[in-house]
């Protein structure tokens, strides 16, 4: 792992900060909307219980009730629901599942009342012309029955078309009743406008559905308040403006809605609608926390109208089942929440409805505790600071520490001539490391100098020694000796010969660095001055296996043919003084590109891992000692002087599997 990611991942720790924080402001909103829920529950518990008597008698006596829904404006008798309140919260007959069945809705506008009829019927009859043949059949139809201190008044409604109606009583007296029959692909829908005069007045309404069988049977089929002996609605007014919705009113929390609904959900109390919050309307900043918080546990809901007229979700269902209940809805437009409770309403063991009250709050379940939310928001920015800052400095200290690591690598490649380090002028603590690195190659280039210098020298100091034993030594033997003396003189003529070798070897380095000034360079084909080399090598060592690897097209190059010819001779040389005669010597060259690749390979041997990195240093040999022939690490050095002079690079290594090993001069072109 590098020194940056360590940082980054050391600096990430500090995240678990605002992440704490961020912790106990959720077990915070947790605690504060638990308060709040609990204290909706107690209010209407308190309130529930308190409920008057007449109140209580008034849930008891709802039965059949027909609320009768406000109208905003005049309604137009055109068959559509358009202008009503709530549709879908209207009187259902009938079986589900089966037809027909019968949905009612009442309103009321300015002293007359009106009817939404939707009828479900997929096998409708209508009433037959008087012309027709059929005239006189049995039809679908609506049977509406009116009760009042007068009487009853009975009306029958089909017709023969959809279209706007004007329906007689078939009682006497009993007026007319306008209306509109449209067709659905359902059944059809009936919008009627009562007599005035029927304010207050019980209804009762069944729809009768004819169906004809393939063998002419007529049957009827029923649904409605008629049905089963089932008593007949009656009209009620809206709750806003009776008795119990003042009472309701005064007992009600302040800050909460109220309302009282008899066991089919129908509301028959309501406090109305609050007035607008008087707090700030937060910030979009503040709405963002608040839904990252508490959003992801509340219901989305849409605002509450203004006007109820029937509860049927899972709060009240509950309640009027006789257990508390309570749910949170909210609004992502204005950051409030809304708790809505329900407590069950029962006078001993029968259940007469239940009270539901609703409370929003504009995010003070979360914001109450503003210290908090801005403590949280400080330490988040001062973390992300704080990984940003440690991101920044590990990696300009991995920059700084990549440079001064490709800085000695570079400079131990080339030890003979060490270049200046970057950052020895810092006073930090990879300045001082960059100063010792450059003294310590500045001490490895003066030692290699010394031992790239040490062979000459030996050479030229050893040659007047040399020289002196070797005329001494021939004096003596121009004399009379015993055996045993020119037996002795004859081994010390071997060991001088043994030294004038030594010396000739030590100053061949030293002549070939004159030698590369002075060389010629030339543009020749490599591919033939190595083909010319390997039949020399082949007549002078007649009985070793010397292979051959060239490209068939000429390879150009520009270089001094004399001093790759003797790189390359030192090569075949080792190769040949490390391997046994059945071994294998290959000479290979391939150009790529602007480069020239020229390699011996020879099986049979494995370079030590120790000194792969010094082969080409001088006086250095991987040899074992007392191997035959003379070897004082100088070939392979001159071979990388070679390279060196052409701008090039030599290397080594071992073959794969332990094939052997491998020498190669990487040239450029020219």
């Amino acid at each position: 792992m590098t020194l940056r990611t360590q940082m980054l991942t050391l600096s990430l720790a500090t995240l678990l900060v605002p992440w704490f924080g961020w912790m106990l402001v959720q077990e915070l909103e947790e605690f504060l909307r638990a308060n709040q829920e609990t204290a909706l529950q107690d209010a209407a518990r308190t309130v529930a219980r308190a409920l008057p008597g007449n109140a209580q008698a008034q849930l008891y006596g709802r039965n059949g009730v027909l609320p009768l829904r406000p109208f905003e404006s005049r309604p137009i008798i055109d068959g559509y629901p358009g202008e009503w309140l709530e549709p879908g919260s209207a009187l259902r007959y009938g079986t589900p599942g089966e037809e027909p069945r019968l949905a009612l809705m009442a309103g009321r506008w300015r002293g007359q009342d009106h009817l939404f009829i939707e009828v479900t019927d997929r096998t409708p009859r209508r009433e037959q012309p008087p012309a027709s043949d059929a005239a006189g059949a049995p039809a679908d139809a609506l049977l509406l029955f009116l009760r009042s201190d007068r009487g009853l008044t009975q009306y029958r409604i089909q017709t023969a078309a959809p279209g706007p109606l004007l329906v007689s009583s078939q009682t006497a007296g009993g007026g007319q009743i306008e209306g509109h029959w449209i067709d659905t692909d359902r059944g059809y829908q009936l919008e009627l406008a009562l007599p005035p005069t029927t304010r207050g007045m019980d209804l009762a309404l069944g729809v009768q559905d004819v169906r004809v069988d393939r063998s002419g049977v007529t049957r009827l089929a029923e649904a409605g308040t008629l049905q089963d002996g089932r008593p007949v609605s009656w009209l009620v007014p809206t709750p806003q403006d009776d008795t119990l919705s003042g009472w309701l009113r005064q007992v009600a929390p302040a800050n909460a809605r109220a309302w009282v609904v008899d066991r089919r959900g129908w509301v028959v109390a309501d406090t109305g609608p609050r007035g607008p919050s008087a707090g700030r309307d937060p910030s979009w900043v503040e709405r963002f926390i608040f839904w990252l918080v508490a959003g992801g546990e509340v219901e989305l809901l849409e605002p509450r109208p203004d006007l109820v007229m029937r509860f049927d979700g899972e709060v009240v269902t509950s309640a009027l089942d006789g257990a508390a209940a309570s749910a949170w809805g909210g609004d992502p437009d204005t950051a409030e929440i809304r708790n809505t409770v329900a407590q069950p309403v029962a006078a001993g063991e029968t259940r007469l409805g239940a009270v539901v009250l609703e409370a929003d709050t504009d995010g003070a379940l979360l914001f109450t505790n503003r210290t908090l939310g801005r403590l949280l928001l400080i330490s988040l920015a001062l973390s992300l600071v704080l990984v940003l800052g440690l991101w920044f400095l590990a990696t300009r200290l991995s920059r700084r520490v990549q440079s001064l690591s490709s800085a000695v690598s570079e400079a131990m490649s080339d030890a003979g001539q060490p270049r200046d380090l970057p950052m020895t002028g810092d006073r930090d603590e990879l300045g001082e490391l960059a100063r010792n690195n450059a003294r310590l190659l500045r001490a490895v280039a003066d030692y290699t100098r010394y031992l790239r210098n040490l062979a000459g020298r030996l050479s030229h100091e050893l040659k007047t020694p040399l020289a002196i034993t070797r005329t001494s030594l021939d004096n003596l033997a121009s004399g009379e000796l015993d055996e045993d003396a020119r037996r002795y003189l004859s081994r010390a003529r071997e060991g001088l010969d043994r030294q004038s070798a030594i010396v000739r070897a030590m100053s061949e380095a030293s002549r070939l660095e004159a030698a590369v000034a002075a060389a010629d360079w030339e543009q020749v084909d490599l591919a033939q001055i190595v083909r010319a080399c390997a039949e020399g090598y082949r007549s002078v060592h007649p009985g070793r296996d010397i292979a051959l690897s060239l490209p068939e097209e000429p390879v150009p190059t520009r270089c001094a043919p004399d001093l790759l010819a003797q790189a390359l001779d030192k090569l075949v040389d080792n190769a040949l003084g490390l391997t046994g005669p059945d071994d294998t010597v290959t000479i290979s060259l391939k150009a790529t590109g602007n480069w020239r690749h020229l390699a011996v390979r020879n099986t049979g041997t494995h370079l030590p891992e120790a000194f792969r990195d010094q082969l080409f240093d001088s006086l250095v040999s991987v040899r074992e000692p007392g191997a035959g022939g003379l070897h004082l690490g100088l070939g392979l050095h001159i071979v990388r002087l070679v390279a060196e002079a052409h701008d090039g690079q030599a290397e080594a290594d071992n073959l794969p599997e332990g094939a052997g090993v491998v020498f190669t001069l990487h040239l450029p072109a020219g």
